[in-house]
């Protein structure tokens, strides 16, 4: 029984921190292609980014690093919260054995 829980537990984490590890690796890897494509750091880079940056890819490149950041700071806020409700499990709703 208790290996059966485990095993549901640890396949459930797994999914969710799979999930955020996602997040991760798009934004990571928007944010540095970002600049190769749609943001080049030269003369001719700043003329050609009036045209490319409104382009669709330079667009979802944009948008998947605007949401990667924001997944990632709800990752923290939710790993904090559930932190804080363990503490504060332990800390008074533990029964007391004396």
């Amino acid at each position: 029984m208790f290996g059966k829980v485990f095993q549901q537990t640890t396949y459930f984490i797994m999914n969710v921190a799979g999930i955020y590890i996602g997040w991760i690796f798009l934004h990571m890897i928007a944010a540095n292609l970002y600049p190769i494509y749609c943001a080049e750091w030269s003369i001719w880079g700043v003329i050609k980014s009036a045209f490319v940056a409104p382009a669709p890819h330079c667009q979802a490149l944009r948008w998947v690093i605007n949401n990667g950041g924001t997944m990632i700071n709800q990752m923290w806020i939710v790993l904090g919260t559930w932190i804080c409700g363990k503490f504060a499990e332990k800390m008074f709703f533990e029964k007391k054995i004396e």
